[in-house]
């Protein structure tokens, strides 16, 4: 809204200078012509005083209609020259004379020019100049100003409305792309200037979703292989490093007296035997850490921008799935950390409530107690056994609850490596009575710096 004030500011302030600008070279024009038609006026009314002096005052109107006559044919070459007049009259000094009301004619503007003969007045000759056209053309230049300005603050009001404000929603979706934090498809509008763009965007939403069930698949099978090959190497390695201890010992001498240069060969086997048990446990760890890719951005929100976050993403899914949510916040506290993140495991658990839930409600509770925030996600459905509680956040691990639902296992491990990575944790219990599950989300006030 502030760009859009910005906008309008500016086209008033264009069209201001535009309006000021014309006004200022109307201006200029109208004095360069008051200074040719002066220049003209000066030149003919002198020639006209100088032929006076010598000619029967009498003469002077029939002089004066003559010049009229020839400059309306174009028979005079004054009527070709710059600041030539409309009409040129002549009005005599003569008191009551009819043809003095000429002056007040309508649309026109009589410049007179005092006519002497031996030293006395005998007339007024009149420069007919028709301002009107001026004053109209100068009204008519500022309507169309104003007109323009008028259309162009409309135009900027509907590409506003059409296309400005619509994308600005838009805009956020690539973003939560690349930070997997889309969880469900924009929804279709009217607008047809974004058609093509939201089917695009479902698209690409839809592909990269395919890809990352791929990759969860993939990462699945390397993990079962490393650690297939771990469990392998573990055993004939432990045999290994068994005989190592056992040579060291003077174990297979006849004797039983060490023999100190098998000992030494036999050290080295053994340290051989922990690095390859350090390099396989290391192997797997980093297996299962490239799994969740993240890294803190830590900047201060309030705790209220999770819960818009939150309604916006599930409230629309929620409610064409008829599965009442309920979000309470304790108070609108700022919290010092990465938002992205906690959207990101927040929006975890409401999925896996939303995929494992019996559909009765989902609830979530934001609140700060102590020494940190606590983020509580609650639902009904049914839920894992007890004893399978400890593997629940375990990478590639799935309840018996999660039978005929997909799924890659890999949701609850990606929220807690991300907990963990802002200094916090996640905590599950369960009622099987009534078949409630629920989860706490910890972020200390003193998290990732």
């Amino acid at each position: 809204m502030k760009r859009l004030a910005k906008l309008f500011i500016s086209v008033v302030f264009l069209f201001a200078a535009l309006f000021l600008a014309l006004n200022l070279l109307f201006s200029a024009f109208v004095k360069r012509n008051e200074n040719e038609a002066v220049i003209w006026m000066n030149r003919v009314f002198s020639e006209l005083q100088e032929s006076m002096e010598n000619e029967d005052p009498g003469q002077a109107e029939e002089k004066i209609a003559e010049l009229d006559r020839k400059m309306q044919a174009g028979e005079s070459p004054l009527s070709k020259k710059k600041g030539a007049p409309d009409r040129i009259c002549y009005y005599p000094a003569e008191a009551g004379n009819s043809e003095v009301s000429l002056i007040n004619k309508e649309d026109a503007s009589v410049r007179l020019w005092a006519l002497h003969h031996k030293g006395r007045i005998i007339g007024f000759v009149g420069f007919v100049y028709r301002d009107a056209v001026r004053v109209r053309l100068r009204l008519l230049m500022n309507l169309c100003l104003a007109a323009a300005l008028i259309i162009t603050l409309s135009v900027c009001f509907y590409i506003n409305s059409a296309i400005l404000a619509p994308f600005g929603k838009l805009a956020a979706y690539p973003e939560k792309l690349s930070k997997n934090e889309m969880t469900e498809k924009i929804p279709e509008t009217k607008n047809r200037l974004f058609g093509r763009f939201v089917w695009g965007i479902n698209m690409l939403s839809d592909n990269l979703e395919n890809k990352k069930r791929r990759i969860n698949e993939l990462s699945r099978e390397h993990l079962t292989m490393m650690t297939t090959i771990a469990h392998g190497i573990k055993t004939p390695v432990a045999n290994i490093k068994l005989y190592a201890d056992a040579i060291s010992t003077g174990l297979y001498q006849p004797d039983g007296v060490i023999n100190e240069k098998d000992a030494e060969v036999a050290a080295k086997i053994s340290k051989n035997a922990d690095d390859v048990t350090e390099l396989v446990k290391e192997l797997i760890e980093k297996a299962s850490a490239g799994i969740a890719d993240f890294e803190p951005e830590v900047e201060p929100f309030y705790l209220k921008e999770i819960e818009e976050f939150i309604r916006d993403r599930f409230a629309m899914r929620l409610e064409v799935l008829r599965i009442p949510l309920s979000i309470e916040a304790g108070h609108n506290a700022m919290i010092k950390s990465d938002k992205s993140g906690i959207c990101r495991i927040l929006s975890q658990l409401v999925e896996n409530a939303v995929k494992y839930g019996n559909g009765e409600g989902i609830s979530l509770n934001l609140d700060k107690e102590g020494d940190g925030f606590y983020f509580i996600v609650k639902n009904r459905g049914q839920v894992p056994d007890e004893n399978e509680l400890p593997y629940l956040f375990n990478s590639f691990w799935r309840g018996s609850n999660a039978s005929g639902v997909a799924g890659s296992g890999i949701g609850l491990f990606e929220a807690r490596e991300i907990a963990r990575k802002l200094y916090g944790d996640i905590y599950v219990k369960t009622d099987p009575e009534h078949g409630e599950i629920e989860f706490t989300v910890y972020i200390p006030i003193d998290g990732p710096a």
